[in-house]
């Protein structure tokens, strides 16, 4: 379909009536997590302007796919420097008067996000902790300046009464300006210096631990390794890595938790080798009938892989690391 063709198509149509199109081609599943992303008010927007549709033409359709296929395009060509490439796509198709409005969009987009990169590097708890003593239009000009994902994760740490007065600015703010953005970026920057220096500093130990996690056994030979050459190291290393034994020495309530989301032929393979105490550590957080069939699965396993004895640990171990990231299990209360 030519780029004429499509403009003449889409002519008249607002972009709400674009993005309800858009949301009724890729469907119901697909645009539920879009609208996760999305302020209140414009999922009511999109979502009045879905009921108004009585039928989808093939042909709108498809100049709809190809117009949005065209804005990520050319945000893709803009953010790895082919602007002018990107400029005469969108001149063929749009015309100039909207395609310069859309090149203005795309370049405050990728000020926008060199301006705050540094926030990538933030937890969206610590970010908010941060700035949740701004105004609510500060707060609204930083999240909308961030990626969908990112920006609903630190809005949805704020106070409830901050989270709707940020949307609602959110939803109503109009165009700010590149020096304004970057006044904020500096501010904010020099405020967060800290926090991102501490960052900087465990973060490594944080990404090394997570590996040997994921090592197994030979996890404590590199640890023995690393504290003939730096014994702090080694203990900061340790003190950020949760092995097998963590899991067993966890609280009944949270052990069982964890069994809850792992097959009973798993654990039966991760306990092959275990010892007496741990196999009752993992039984007495299990109902009866759980436990009469883990005792089958057990007594029924002949000779076991080490390394598959290692690779159901490791699925026992990825519940209960995710458990501890969602606050559903708390290792300091075992500590």
């Amino acid at each position: 379909m030519s780029e004429e063709i499509n403009r003449e198509l889409l002519k008249g149509m607002s972009m709400i009536e674009k993005v309800a199109h858009f949301c009724v081609l890729i469907g119901e599943d697909a645009t539920v997590k879009i609208f996760q992303h999305l302020p209140k008010n414009v999922v009511e927007e999109i979502s009045t302007a879905i009921t108004q549709i009585n039928s989808v033409d093939k042909d709108v359709s498809l100049a709809i796919l190809d117009e949005f296929h065209l804005y990520t395009r050319s945000k893709g060509f803009i953010s790895s420097g082919g602007f002018d490439y990107a400029k005469d796509i969108l001149y063929k198709s749009l015309g100039k008067g909207e395609a310069d409005d859309v090149l203005a969009k795309l370049s405050r987009m990728k000020l926008a996000a060199q301006s705050f990169a540094y926030l990538d590097a933030i937890n969206p708890k610590q970010l908010s902790d941060f700035i949740k003593d701004e105004s609510p239009q500060t707060i609204a000009v930083i999240l909308s300046h961030m990626e969908a994902p990112r920006a609903a994760e630190v809005l949805m740490q704020l106070e409830e009464d901050i989270r709707v007065k940020v949307t609602m600015q959110m939803a109503t703010i109009k165009d700010v300006s590149p020096d304004v953005v970057r006044t904020i970026s500096v501010i904010l920057e020099k405020k967060l210096e800290s926090l991102l220096s501490s960052i900087v500093d465990v973060g490594g130990v944080k990404v090394v631990a997570d590996m040997l996690n994921r090592v197994g056994p030979k996890s404590q030979e590199i640890l023995k390794n690393i504290n003939g050459v730096d014994t702090s190291l080694a203990t900061k290393i340790k003190e950020n890595m949760f092995v097998f034994e963590d899991l067993l020495n966890l609280e009944t309530e949270y052990v069982m938790k964890i069994l809850q989301n792992v097959d009973t032929a798993d654990v039966a393979v991760a306990m092959k080798n275990a010892t007496e105490e741990d196999l009752e550590k993992i039984t007495s957080a299990m109902s009866q009938r759980a436990s009469d069939r883990f005792k089958e699965e057990y007594e029924m396993l002949n000779k076991v892989k080490i390394k598959d004895i290692e690779a159901a640990q490791r699925k026992m171990l990825d519940v209960a690391q995710k458990m501890i990231e969602e606050g559903v299990i708390d290792r300091d209360m075992d500590e």
